[in-house]
């Protein structure tokens, strides 16, 4: 019964929330008397969506923007994550890549685009490498973070416990200790890896969420753009709750 309650004090605000804004939105559209072609009404975009969801097509679309994403963001916590946790144990390593690290990072991933376009046409890879432009940073920079916060207490008493040998400390002390920067890392890079995949897909693609939105407006279709954007904000919100909950039973574990 807890966890029930739990979970409906963090759903009833979101659908509290998305109440209003239909409300609002409905409330604009009568009084601005808007074209549907360029701002339509929820009941409108609700039946596209509907129609969307019957044909296959948004299903497939954001399977599709899922997949690019998560290989993505894999491929980046792979190398990230080691290497962060490297570069948070040795101040040695830390000053050779942290230098790379700072110029490269401000880079925008949308700034990308017209490269990955250019070296890897406008197939899978080019996409792949936008969002791992856009996923490393952070969950490098949050593996290190948890790494360097880690209390030289506990590492002590890691060594007196028989943690004799490097190894057997990361596994024991360091890994356990880092793991809700990591975590932290991971949710943050996942949202900037999804923000990114929709950039890429409206400049350089034939299918995905992005792709879904670009094509809506190109043939004036309001209401295909705007359930392609509720898609995106369902989705962010569901993996979000997900890595909250991810965290919280990582901290809890520690």
């Amino acid at each position: 019964m807890k966890r029930i309650a739990f979970g409906l004090r963090g759903v009833v605000p979101l659908l509290l929330a998305a109440t209003a804004i239909v409300i609002v939105w409905q409330m604009v559209v009568v009084i601005t008397r808007a074209e549907p072609s360029l701002l339509p009404a929820p009941w409108s975009v609700a039946k596209t969506f509907a129609h969307l969801v019957g044909t296959g097509e948004l299903l497939i679309d954001t399977g599709v923007s899922l997949a690019r994403v998560v290989s993505a963001w894999l491929l980046s916590a792979i190398v990230a994550i080691p290497l962060g946790l490297a570069m948070g144990r040795s101040r040695a390593l830390e000053r050779i890549v942290d230098p790379v690290i700072e110029l490269f990072r401000p880079i925008s991933p949308l700034a990308w685009i017209p490269l990955a376009i250019l070296w890897f046409g406008i197939g899978e890879t080019g996409k792949v490498f936008i969002v791992i432009i856009g996923t490393f940073f952070p969950i490098l920079l949050a593996t290190v973070a948890g790494v360097k916060s880690i209390d030289s207490v506990l590492v002590h008493a890691g060594q007196v416990l028989g943690c004799n040998t490097p190894a057997s400390l990361f596994r024991k002390v360091i890994l356990p200790a880092s793991l809700p920067s990591i975590v932290v890392g991971l949710r943050i890079s996942f949202g900037t890896g999804w923000a990114a995949i929709i950039a890429a897909e409206l400049v350089a693609a034939r299918s995905g969420l992005g792709y879904l939105i670009s094509n809506g407006m190109e043939i004036l279709r309001a209401d295909q753009v705007l359930v392609g954007m509720i898609m995106i904000g369902v989705l962010g919100v569901c993996f979000d709750a997900f890595f909250r909950y991810l965290n919280r039973r990582v901290i809890w574990s520690t």
